[in-house]
């Protein structure tokens, strides 16, 4: 949701975002503590199953805003013609599809915070990349929040998505927010500094209006004194992807409604019996002043042509779908 004190300083990058948003039933908010949200994403379903396709289809019309710097998407929308060129440039940073794939995740991560939250990255890091094969270190995306006047959120990001245990239904959410508060710990114990040097580096390729890349950096590092101090403070943004586990679910005996009605309330039980632990990780990582604005969407691992098929199988296919690269054997 866009922020009500106005525009924020950047545009946001995400060209439709009600295309991508419309992807998904209405969000479930949980309010876990005073400056932690968890929003639900639940996709439409369909036969038994999410609508996955025209997930890797929007997401894959979202990679192109991702991984192009403002100034590079303003050089697509002023000559059409190299449109292939970045298109191809687009999909090259991309790694070759593994079951480690994570970049899917960090894509959610970047449509939710821009499409839901109406927060816009304030850096581009996939250009970064010196090797499509490489991950760019630091957190999984930089998103700049107005949240009143003179006062922002800095916001870092991390993505993660898991699959169960074997043996182990129910594990996969665990998993997720367990990796998902360890690397936040990290960023904080480096005190954010890797990621601000970054944007700050990276700033001209996001504005070429020089008032805007001057007070994008007076954001970044506020001075305490003046008539009308600016107010930044560090938060984080969550992207939790996880497994629901239906092999056994009576989908033969139900109606199209019944279905749709019990996996929905399935993905929110699921949320809502893990409010602790996330209470507990904020807790003792000694993170609790922070805001947290948080995402999950659930992925089914079910039986399709004599084969279970859960989460890793969608990081794959999604991976592929970015990449145009067929996975490693």
């Amino acid at each position: 949701m866009r922020s009500a004190f106005g525009e924020p300083l950047l545009p946001l990058s995400l060209m439709n975002r009600e295309r991508f948003l419309g992807l998904f039933y209405d969000p479930v908010k949980f309010d876990i503590q005073t400056k932690t949200a968890m929003y639900l994403h639940v996709l439409r379903v369909d036969g038994g199953d999410f609508t996955l396709a025209p997930l890797y289809n929007e997401l894959a019309n979202n990679s192109v805003t991702y991984v192009l710097s403002r100034q590079n998407m303003d050089k697509v929308l002023t000559d059409p013609s190299r449109m292939m060129e970045f298109a191809d440039k687009v999909k090259a940073q991309f790694k070759t599809p593994d079951p480690n794939a994570g970049e899917g995740g960090e894509l959610l991560l970047y449509s939710f915070l821009e499409g839901h939250l109406g927060a816009p990255k304030i850096l581009s890091k996939m250009e970064l990349k010196t090797s499509a094969e490489h991950y760019v270190h630091g957190t999984d995306g930089v998103h700049l929040l107005k949240i009143g006047e003179d006062e922002y959120q800095l916001i870092f990001g991390e993505s993660k998505m898991y699959g169960d245990v074997t043996g182990q239904v129910g594990s996969s959410i665990k998993r997720a927010i367990k990796a998902a508060f360890s690397s936040m710990g990290k960023v904080q114990e480096d005190a954010f500094e890797f990621d601000t040097w970054l944007v700050e580096s990276e700033l001209l390729k996001e504005s070429l209006d020089e008032e805007k890349v001057a007070l994008l950096a007076s954001i970044l590092f506020p001075l305490a004194q003046g008539p009308s101090p600016i107010q930044k403070s560090n938060a984080f943004g969550v992207f939790i992807g996880y497994e629901l586990d239906v092999t056994s679910f009576p989908f033969a005996d139900l109606t199209p409604t019944e279905i749709e009605g019990q996996l929905r309330k399935l993905a929110k039980d699921v949320i809502a019996a893990e409010v602790g632990s996330i209470q507990k990780e904020v807790t003792d990582r000694g993170l609790g002043g922070y805001h947290f604005h948080m995402y999950a969407v659930p992925f089914l691992k079910q039986s399709v042509n004599g084969k279970v098929r859960g989460i890793e199988d969608v990081r794959l296919n999604l991976a592929a779908r970015l990449s145009g690269k067929e996975a490693k054997k």
